[in-house]
């Protein structure tokens, strides 16, 4: 978060007090301005607001989808009706409408495209992250490697191939690789029990 000088009114995202012109504040994009003191210092807080954002702006994406799929549904009908006459769909030539019935049709198409893309990224924006996430995730799988493997397990690391562990720390592995014969020092992440 960075302090702000305010240039336009509004409101506390925590306290709900008015924020005025020319006013000190904490700002972030992902969370919106909090008055000095407010302003969330806790992981959790902060995934929080974060989340709040992420969620409304998620709701208009999944709102513009569901228009993108009416407006597709109606530029499509046309067509799924016309497609009952098995001779107006396959007759040779031309046929007065009938090509913009399928300009229309392959327009909806690209509407349902367009719609379908803009849920994945609604899917997307609700995957809130906060600042130790990723070391979060890696002391997980450090620990579910330490109930798998100890000193003496054969192992493989992506980088190296396969080899046994020497030695255990809080955090890595040194690891005797087979291929090499050289004995390296692994984040235990990067390593996968045999």
């Amino acid at each position: 978060m960075r302090q702000i000088t305010i240039k336009y009114e509004g409101s506390c995202r925590r306290c709900e007090k008015p924020l005025e012109i020319g006013q000190q504040s904490f700002y972030e994009k992902s969370m919106g301005c909090f008055c000095l003191g407010c302003e969330p210092t806790d992981t959790e807080e902060i995934r929080h607001f974060r989340q709040l954002k992420a969620e409304k702006k998620a709701e208009r994406l999944i709102n513009k989808a569901d228009r993108l799929e009416r407006e597709a549904e109606q530029k499509m009908s046309a067509f799924n009706e016309a497609r009952k006459d098995f001779a107006w769909v396959s007759q040779p030539g031309h046929i007065p409408g009938r090509d913009k019935i399928l300009n229309r049709y392959d327009k909806g198409h690209e509407l349902l495209r367009e719609a379908s893309a803009v849920r994945e990224r609604a899917e997307n924006v609700q995957k809130v992250r906060v600042a130790g996430d990723a070391e979060r995730k890696r002391d997980r799988i450090r620990e579910a490697m330490d109930q798998r493997v100890q000193k003496g397990s054969r192992v493989y690391d992506f980088c190296f191939g396969n080899g046994i562990i020497v030695s255990v720390h809080k955090k890595s592995y040194r690891i005797k690789f087979d291929q090499s014969g050289s004995t390296w020092a692994r984040d235990k992440s990067y390593v996968r029990a045999l």
